[in-house]
Parts: structure tokens; sequence; C-alpha cells
């Protein structure tokens, strides 16, 4: 069974609930249930924020979920289910959503690196939150452990597989992520098969989290008041051309040692995640202001417009003002509702 579903400029959604067993129902791989399509994960409600798109799609054992969302500063989410579900954070702008187990007053969140997914077993607390985020393209990809358990036979140990794990950062997993993501948000219907093989390469990737591999992985990696004092020093000199002793001398390490350790931490090399960053603070700008592009270039430490645009199709996939339309339009069109206005579409986000 394959669906979809596309809803744009809404914030409500209808709920369903399905008869198949959750994953905590199974004790191990040797149930056998009769093979079902996943259950339709319901929209989530952020709190704070403004739904402008959600799509939907299901494939055996596993359905996904892909919601934008625009926020004016914070954006809090809960994200407790009946299932087990892996949130993946394809896309923040302003700031970056921390997840723990527990909800919180704190409003200032803070991290070092990125750390986009959470593997949230069913029933579990988990709760989504972020100060000075303007932005979310959020995935939930929501697990049948009984359909997945018939369809991988006895390969996983599912108690592996579905631990808990919040707040973390693995690119094999991210890179499955995001082919789900383009699946999900594909107007073309795929096949079955493509979605089921996804599901199984995600599932395997997860169970294998814990080995002792990825235990060593953690071997050479900066402090994390080094990480800090890093990227708080690139994010306050974008606009410059940094330099590679300068970052060094601030955590006292060598150069050849530091490039390796804070690739090892971050998972990105120290010029890829400048750059990452100068991409992000571009999203952020295209979101809140209606500076010219050739503006924003010079902001974000590009030669020039032509440069910057060029870079940022290539990270992104989209030219900046493509972009700049895509996350905008929902909202547009709802505050034109709201006003009686039709016709038009705001060339940014920025507020009148």
């Amino acid at each position: 069974m394959h669906t979809a579903a596309v809803v744009e400029n809404s914030a409500e959604f209808p709920s369903r609930r399905f008869s198949s067993l959750p994953w905590s129902a199974i004790g191990s791989s040797s149930v056998r249930p009769s093979e079902t399509a996943a259950p339709e994960a319901t929209a989530l409600v952020y709190q704070g924020g403004q739904v402008v798109k959600w799509q939907q799609k299901s494939w055996t054992g596993v359905s996904a979920n892909i919601t934008d969302v625009r926020c004016d500063d914070y954006v809090r989410v809960d994200l407790r289910s009946e299932w087990t579900r892996l949130s993946v954070m394809l896309e923040e702008v302003g700031g970056r959503v921390e997840i723990r187990p527990k909800p919180w007053r704190d409003r200032s969140t803070s991290q070092d690196a990125p750390r986009p997914l959470s593997l949230i077993p069913a029933r579990s607390g988990a709760y989504g939150q972020a100060t000075g985020v303007r932005f979310i393209r959020h995935l939930m990809l929501q697990f049948d452990g009984a359909a997945l358990a018939r369809m991988l036979e006895d390969e996983v140990d599912f108690s592996k597989a579905f631990a808990p794990r919040l707040m973390f950062s693995h690119p094999g997993i991210m890179h499955l992520a995001q082919l789900f993501a383009e699946e999900c948000a594909s107007g073309e219907p795929k096949s079955q098969l493509y979605g089921d093989s996804l599901s199984i390469a995600l599932v395997l990737a997860l169970s294998r989290l814990n080995t002792s591999k990825n235990q060593s992985n953690k071997r050479g990696q900066l402090a994390p008041w080094q990480i800090r004092r890093v990227t708080e020093y690139f994010a306050a000199h974008l606009a410059e051309d940094v330099q590679l002793q300068t970052v060094c001398d601030l955590v006292k390490l060598s150069r050849s040692y530091f490039s390796r350790a804070f690739k090892t931490s971050t998972g990105l090399a120290p010029h890829q995640w400048l750059l990452q960053a100068r991409i992000g603070k571009a999203k952020q700008l295209l979101l809140e202001s209606d500076l010219p592009l050739a503006q924003i270039a010079v902001d974000i430490g590009f030669a020039d417009q032509a440069h910057f645009t060029r870079t940022f199709g290539r990270v992104v996939g989209q030219s900046p003002r493509v972009w700049q339309r895509t996350r905008c339009a929902g909202l547009a069109g709802l505050q034109n509702a709201r006003f009686g206005v039709t016709g038009i579409l705001a060339p940014s986000c920025a507020r009148p």
C-alpha cells in the first residue's frame, strides 16, 4: 500500500488510529505478524510556529512526513507517540532545535555542532524546543516494528536498532533520511520496492550504531569547550578570510591535529563548517530582510553576488531567490488570505 498526502497552508490535520501492533508489543524479531502498511503519522503541533506545508507517504513498516514550519523566534513541539520514531531536522534557519526527554522552561538553547537525529522509542518522552529559529523543515519517520520484523526476518536485533538516542549525527543515516525526504516530497508516486529498500537500509544502519567501530570513532575528538570556542569564532567572523592558524591558536593545537579532530567531532572539515555557517546565515537574511543579494553576499564573506549565487546553488540545490520563494510562499498565502488580499506574493518573509 502506498499512500501520499500533501497539505499546504494549514495547521490542522485529521488524526487516525491504527490497530497494528506498536513496536513495544514486539519482544523480538521472531514475531511474524501479517505484513501491513505503516501507520500514517499524524501532524505535529508546533507551538510558536506556523505550518506552511505538510507532506506524507507510507510504505511497509515505515511512514514519513515532512513539515515546513515558519517560526517567530521560538518554537516547541511534543514528539511523544505510541510508535517508535526517528526525528530528523533537515533544515534549521536561525537556530537549532534541542530535543530532551522532559519538557523544560529555559528558552535559551545552544549546540556546538549539528545533531539533527533523534531516535524516540514508543511512549518515550521527547520534546523539541528552539530559540532564535526562523524556519525548520522537519522529517518524522515512524516505524511499525511488527511489519519490519516480518520484512527483515532474523537480520536485525530490534532492541539495538530502536534503542533511545536523542540528538546525534551520523552521515549514513542522514543520507538515507534525505532520500526518504525526497521521495516523500516527490509529486510522482514511486515504486513500493524503492521505499521498502530504503526502510531496510535505515533499520540496518540504526542497528549498527552501537558497534565497537562507532564507539572507537570518539577517539581524537575535540573537547566540547574547544568546539564551542572555534565555532563561535567562525560565527563571529563569517565575512572574513579566516586563517586556519588563528583558530588552532584558540585551542592550542597544531594545524594537522586540529583539522583531523574537528572533522571527527563535527563531521565536517573546518572550511566546510564555515561554508555551511555562511549559507545558514544567508538563509536567515533571506527570510528576515529585503537586502539585495549583492549585500547579503558581502555580509557573509563571498566575493560578489555571482560567487554567492553559484555556491548557494551548489550547496542547497536551488538559487537563493528560488529557495526564498519556496520557503515564503506558504506564509505569504496565509497573510494574504488573512487580510483578504489576492494575487500578491511578498519577495521575502520579512515582517512589514
